[in-house]
């Protein structure tokens, strides 16, 4: 308990400090509200623990054992990798790099959340290879046996220059983990030497994606560095890293983009008739200026970070919490698909919005993206997984598995997913990304519950065990144990959909305050105090609207041998009804035989006949399983909901359930 109250305090004194007169104290300018506790001071509990533990069982745990790209990347070598180009002996640099990273980070936090010692060990070697390297090697780069020179690639090939700065970006966020699960003044040392360079945002020497996707070259790929050189600031008061990201703040080119992403014709209307991103890089570099901010003191920065991400979810938001990125952004409809690898993404720069602005909503939006879009493109054991999921899918032809880059067919669950490697690294982040945000430090003290869900937390003396089954269930019951009293503030979330949220302690209803959607509960809480949340759910039916594909020459021309199926497709308007319960997005569920076969003969062609909410039955089903493992016949609450044979035109009550379990299935109903 000692270590992790020094962590804790260290983290909350240092990452909490706003712009002041006292130079010995590390500087933001715009003061940063919530703070994540350190990687294994929140850890899994209940059927979250039971579905991290199945990761770590699957491909979490063993992804280097499927892969050469994960059994060897960052170790200095060249490798046998498959990737979208065929087989062949590649540097490893640039995409392996970027791959083998997401894995390493998720699978590192994973290891610390569950306490795991096989993942632990096998992540921490290597990454103290990368440390060893840095620190022994006359470069500045976590890239330790090249040249600082990693904008271009050993080819000379300076447009996928932008590869090598983006998986450099990604390693500096992996060992920012590292430092958070260890406190090893080795890894802090490697990150300061790396980032005090003043090197790694320069971008890359061609404009790959567009200016007019409203992000330029200037913001693309290796910008994500400033995630881990703000980290590595906050802890070294380096002045050299400061500087390189205030210079880099300056530049014509990033004060271009923050003013075309705040001006809202441009925004909301010039865009969408014609442009695209990529999903990726749309869902990593917004956030940037909204980090810029923090070191500047300009709030227009982090106005354009929040313009951006609403513009995405405007023309593009899919009902599951994540935006359509069929690698590139594709609009809404029931057919479109989320590239795995946005998921994560998503979250990350939605959890660094709530963190600087202590705004509930960037809250709901996480939990949205990680309860719904999470689940879906792994399989229930997680020992396979998809590249793409879609709203609605029928069967296992239906949709179509969209034309982009890459050999196989990314709609097929196997143990990579893809032949393209990013999706099966990614997908390791979505767990041990929401674990750890789960509870935060708040600034002035105390702490935010801010991600719902079983867990327990130790901080600063305190541990906290959140039993619930929440989302499938409306109870959370906080118990508390404590070396000592404290008289401290608690913030509880109240998600937007709920109405009527109460908070209990010992029994009895507490008076408080409200921050924004937090409510702030300060007494002086002691040992064997229990806090007993109640967040009542309703279903609530809402419509969404379909759009064109972008008329973009990355849909409507063969940009990768083949036009996209449905970019000649640009009727717009056509009206679909979902169904919410809670935070949960509901479905008529396609049984399975396996993720990929759906079971002969069921229907899907049904409309729904609801005029208003109260006509949607809830029938709790029962209680959680022993252990979970997302399959529908254990589902805890499902709703029964008047609809419409569309072959019959006669009425008919299907029974949804929430789309989390679902491999096969309808979620946007198609209106009458």
């Amino acid at each position: 308990m000692l270590k992790i109250k020094a962590i804790a305090a260290a983290a909350a004194f240092v990452l909490l400090a706003a712009c002041s007169q006292d130079d010995s104290v590390i500087k933001t300018c715009i003061p940063i509200r919530f703070t994540p506790l350190n990687v294994g001071q929140v850890k899994p509990e209940g059927w979250l623990r039971d579905w991290a533990e199945d990761a770590a069982n699957g491909i979490t745990g063993h992804l280097d054992e499927y892969e050469q790209v994960f059994a060897y990347g960052w170790l200095g070598r060249d490798i046998s990798a498959r990737q979208s180009d065929g087989d062949g002996k590649i540097s490893s640099t640039g995409w392996l790099l970027e791959q083998c990273a997401y894995w390493l980070d998720g699978a590192l936090k994973l290891g610390y959340q569950l306490g795991d010692t096989a993942i632990i060990r096998k992540t921490t070697q290597r990454l103290d290879g990368v440390v060893d390297g840095v620190l022994s090697s006359p470069n500045h780069t976590f890239i330790w046996w090249k040249t600082d020179d990693i904008v271009k690639e050993e080819n000379g090939d300076e447009s996928k220059g932008s590869f090598n700065n983006w998986a450099h970006g990604l390693m500096g966020r992996c060992l920012i983990s590292y430092w958070q699960a260890t406190h090893d003044e080795r890894i802090l040392k490697a990150l300061e030497k790396v980032y005090s360079s003043g090197y790694y945002l320069k971008p890359p020497q061609d404009d790959i994606y567009g200016p007019e996707a409203g992000l330029t070259q200037g913001m693309v790929r290796g910008a994500v560095n400033i995630d881990a050189m703000s980290e590595t600031y906050l802890l070294t008061g380096n002045k050299a890293i400061l500087q390189t990201m205030l210079d880099y703040a300056s530049g014509k080119t990033q004060k271009d983009e923050e003013q075309r992403l705040l001006n809202k014709k441009d925004r909301y209307e010039r865009i969408w008739q014609e442009a695209t991103i990529h999903g990726v890089t749309f869902n990593e570099v917004a956030r940037v200026p909204a980090l810029l901010s923090l070191w500047t003191g300009d709030r227009q920065e982090l106005e354009a970070t929040i313009h951006l991400i609403e513009w995405g979810d405007t023309f593009n938001g899919l009902p599951y919490g994540v935006i359509s990125a069929e690698e590139w952004i594709s609009g809404i409809g029931p057919y479109r698909y989320t590239e795995t690898c946005d998921i994560p993404a998503a979250m990350w720069t939605k959890t660094w919005l709530l963190r600087i602005t202590g705004d509930a909503r960037w809250a709901d939006q996480v939990e949205r993206a990680f309860l719904n879009a999470g689940p879906v493109p792994v399989s229930r054991d997680f020992k396979t997984m998809s590249y793409y999921q879609s709203p609605n899918r029928i069967d296992e032809v239906f949709p179509p598995a969209p034309p982009v880059p890459g050999p196989g067919r990314q709609i097929i669950y196997s143990p990579t997913g893809n032949k393209t490697l990013c999706c099966v690294g990614s997908s390791n982040w979505i767990i041990p990304n929401y674990v750890q945000n789960m509870c935060m430090a708040a600034a002035g003290g105390g702490y935010a519950f801010t991600l719902y869900g079983p867990c327990s937390i130790e901080a600063d003396g305190l541990e906290f065990s959140c039993d619930t089954a929440y989302p499938f269930g409306d109870e959370i019951r906080i118990s508390l144990k404590a070396d000592k009293a404290q008289h401290i503030p608690l913030y509880f979330r109240v998600p937007e959909w709920c109405k009527g949220m109460t908070v209990t302690v010992n029994g009895k209803s507490v008076s408080g305050s409200y921050y924004g959607r937090f409510f702030r509960v300060k007494r002086k809480w002691k040992d064997g105090d229990e806090i007993v949340l109640t967040l009542p759910m309703q279903p609530k039916i809402y419509t969404v609207e379909d759009n064109c594909y972008p008329q973009n020459p990355y849909f409507t021309k063969a940009h990768w041998g083949r036009i996209h199926p449905f970019a000649a497709d640009t009727t717009a308007g056509r009206k679909y009804t979902c169904v919410d319960y809670g935070p949960l997005l509901y479905a008529l569920p396609l049984y399975d035989i396996d993720e990929n076969t759906v079971v002969p003969g069921q229907r899907s062609d049904y409309t729904l006949s609801i005029q208003d909410a109260s006509q949607i039955e809830v029938v709790c089903a029962g209680e959680m399983p022993a252990r979970w493992g997302w399959r529908i016949e254990d589902v805890p609450v499902t709703l029964r909901a008047p609809a419409i044979d569309t072959q019959t035109d006669a009425s008919a009550t299907i029974t949804l359930v929430p789309y989390n379990c679902t491999k096969f299935r309808v979620s946007m109903f198609k209106n009458n």
